[in-house]
């Protein structure tokens, strides 16, 4: 058990010090601009996805109509998991002390470590969307080539992993307005904005940015840029892995799909342990990312 003594700050019992620093500037929050926030009031949430009516058939004068059934396909279960982080100070270390309003600065460095942690469990989805170990409901990761429907397959990945370019924005966008529903039935969807690593700032600025082509010998206009193809632009999310520093994503219109529950708040608890007085402070809360509907998002691992 990690303790903090007056060993560990021993700078800090002593009077002069110029300055007392180790905050520093962290990113706004960039999971909330990728995940649907839900409140939740039991251990687990359970969403269903249905299979409706398929595409209606000719028939011939005199023949009975065709008769289809809407049933339960897939599964999405939402386990919410604490998630906690705290510190002991010792009463020695509380009162000699000479820097108080600079260390500890508790409360911040709870919230900061509780924030971080959430990113990365929110980035985690995208992490591991190309590992079959971590399914969605229908059995396939989140992007895949497989994704079941009656009498068929989706695909929101790309049959030979692609570098972002032009062409493979392109083939993307046509991909995701041609999404089938579980019937089989092709649903209106769109792509609203483009994700990349922090690797991939550059190469998504020239491509969204620019009314032009890029990297030609002609001077014709960007159809992506002109057709508003991608309305809100890209965003660099600094905790999507750097392991896949070439891979992307276009997250879409389509709901019920990228989801956070969140069961529990930050709770905050500072209280004196009675036979040592060491000062313990806990941060917890509780929550849990997924997604329920594959179309939300159409990926590649790049090369």
């Amino acid at each position: 058990m990690a303790l903090t003594t007056t060993g560990d700050i021993p700078s800090l019992l002593k009077a002069g010090l110029a300055a007392v620093f180790g905050e520093y500037p962290k990113y706004q929050a960039q999971w909330s601009e990728i995940f649907s926030t839900y409140r939740s009031d039991k251990q687990v949430e359970q969403e269903v996805e249905m299979q409706y009516l398929p595409v209606a058939s000719y028939r011939p004068e005199g023949a009975p109509t065709d008769i289809a059934s809407m049933q339960q396909k897939y599964v999405t279960t939402y386990v919410h998991k604490y998630f906690s982080i705290g510190m002991i100070i010792t009463r020695m270390a509380v009162m000699d002390n000479l820097y108080k309003s600079y260390f500890p600065m508790i409360a911040q460095a709870i919230n900061d470590a509780l924030d971080q942690a959430r990113e990365i469990m929110g980035a985690s989805i995208f992490n591991n969307g190309f590992n079959p170990a971590f399914p969605l409901g229908d059995g396939q990761p989140f992007f895949s080539l497989l994704h079941p429907i009656t009498g068929g397959v989706v695909a929101n990945t790309p049959v030979t992993p692609v570098d972002l370019s032009e062409a493979s924005i392109e083939q993307a966008l046509i991909a995701i307005h041609q999404f089938k529903d579980q019937a089989g039935l092709t649903i209106k969807t769109k792509a609203v904005k483009l994700l990349v690593p922090a690797t991939g700032e550059y190469v998504s600025d020239r491509l969204l940015g620019s009314q032009f082509r890029t990297n030609t010998d002609i001077n014709d206009i960007s159809a992506i840029f002109n057709t508003k193809a991608v309305p809100q632009g890209y965003r660099v999310n600094q905790f999507l892995s750097l392991l896949f520093p070439n891979a992307w994503y276009l997250l879409t219109d389509s709901p019920n799909s990228l989801k956070f529950y969140r069961r529990e708040d930050i709770d905050t608890d500072v209280y004196t342990e009675p036979l040592t007085n060491n000062l313990i402070i806990t941060g917890t809360e509780r929550y849990s990312f997924g997604v329920s509907n594959f179309r939300g998002a159409y990926g590649s691992q790049g090369m």
